[in-house]
């Protein structure tokens, strides 16, 4: 079983999961980690509750905000044990992939890679396609 947890320097993961919900329902399996939004926040310490609460045939999948900031490096401790998956620079078309395969019959690496490949096809600068849009309908005339 696959578990999701969106983990991310201040209210950043609340507030992607909230949108989250607001547009699959609120039925999403999903958990939300803020960091260091209390004093004396110990990252190394949330990060290994979450892991040594897995279960036996539980994988995590954290998505966090910055690769390399201290959210995904402390969740980077405990990949190699092949539990644990780390993918960085989370937003909303990566979450809505992501959440929509967790039962997936793929790997949990072939499903991650594939949510990534979707998600940057979601990243576009839109005034790029609206000209070039709009170049090719006046060609047509």
């Amino acid at each position: 079983m696959r578990k999701l947890l969106v983990a991310t320097h201040g209210r950043f993961a609340e507030g992607i999961g909230e949108t989250l919900r607001f547009i699959l329902g609120d039925s999403q399996p999903l958990e939300i980690l803020n960091a260091y939004t209390v004093p004396d926040f110990d990252m190394a310490r949330v990060a290994e509750e979450y892991v040594s609460n897995l279960g036996e045939e539980e994988e995590l999948i954290v998505a966090a905000d910055v690769f390399g900031g201290s959210v995904a490096n402390a969740f980077t401790e405990y990949v190699t044990g092949g539990k644990v998956h780390v993918v960085t620079g989370v937003n909303l078309p990566l979450l809505i992939v992501l959440v929509s395969s967790l039962d997936s019959e793929d790997t949990t690496e072939e499903m991650i890679q594939s949510a990534i490949e979707d998600a940057k096809e979601g990243i576009v600068y839109a005034n790029r396609i609206i000209n070039e849009t709009m170049q090719e309908e006046e060609e047509d005339f």
